[in-house]
């Protein structure tokens, strides 16, 4: 694994974790996927934390990034990886639902459905090799990282979106925006999840392009984990209880076909 450190290599600055540009190559690749390829491009991503001057208030842009202690990195990216698997199974399970009742009716759906799915995504740990240095012990981790295929977003000017945040689901888009119809789908999604987990799951933060999505949030009911936040930082449980009073339905919710209840935010 090759990361670029430089200007150029840095794709981004989130809430959590910075992005860089990165090269994977696989000493036994893999048949499809992530590690298939000699010298593939991935995003490397790692958690950082703001550290910033004495007397400088929450919100000011004046920091400089921290790293964790690496006892503390591998169980953030352990939990992101585990987000992201989480994602992958709720999102399929709108497919299945989608499938079940597509096939079940002589009426055709009056709208395309979306084919989205999340990045492949790893991680990938470093260790210290023989010959190092004295203190340090030959086969222990020395640093984690994520890594996840890239999002491509083209030529044609439609960038790196933030469908739906994790405080509100709905879209983040004005109806005239690039990705307004997707996202429109996506808040469906949510809608199939709350249903089909008995009010306890939804995706959200999805973000990414109309193809490939990346870095979602899961919002969980407190009941499921007896109070313990096992989905990280961004999960809010409020966001849970209050969906039936915020989620705006749409035409993929008010579908006949799909006989979901709708909620009258």
């Amino acid at each position: 694994l090759t990361i670029d450190t430089s200007s150029d290599g840095i794709i981004g600055i989130g809430g959590f974790k910075t992005a860089n540009k990165g090269q994977l190559t696989l000493t036994l690749p893999l048949s499809s996927g992530l590690g298939s390829e000699t010298l593939q491009n991935v995003v490397v991503k790692h958690p950082f934390h703001r550290v910033r001057p004495p007397g400088t208030p929450a919100s000011s842009t004046d920091f400089r990034i921290g790293h964790f202690a690496l006892i503390d990195e591998m169980p953030k990216l352990f939990r992101e990886v585990n987000v992201l698997y989480w994602a992958k199974a709720l999102l399929g399970l709108v497919y299945n639902f989608i499938d079940h009742a597509v096939a079940s009716t002589s009426d055709t759906p009056p709208f395309n459905i979306p084919c989205v799915c999340f990045v492949e995504a790893g991680l990938a740990l470093s260790f210290f090799p023989g010959g190092g240095k004295p203190s340090s012990k030959t086969g222990m981790t020395r640093a984690v990282f994520l890594l996840e295929e890239v999002i491509d977003c083209g030529d044609d000017n439609h960038d790196f979106t933030k469908f739906i945040h994790n405080m509100d689901p709905n879209p983040l888009l004005y109806a005239d925006d690039y990705g307004y119809n997707f996202a429109l789908f996506l808040a469906f999604t949510q809608h199939v999840q709350y249903v089909k987990t008995g009010g306890l799951a939804f995706i959200s933060d999805y973000q990414g392009n109309t193809g490939l999505l990346t870095d979602p949030q899961i919002m969980m009911d407190p009941s499921v984990s007896d109070g313990d936040d096992i989905f990280g930082e961004g999960n809010i449980s409020k966001a849970v209880s209050e969906f039936e009073k915020c989620h705006v339905c749409n035409d993929f919710c008010k579908w006949p076909g799909f006989s979901l209840d709708t909620f009258e935010a």
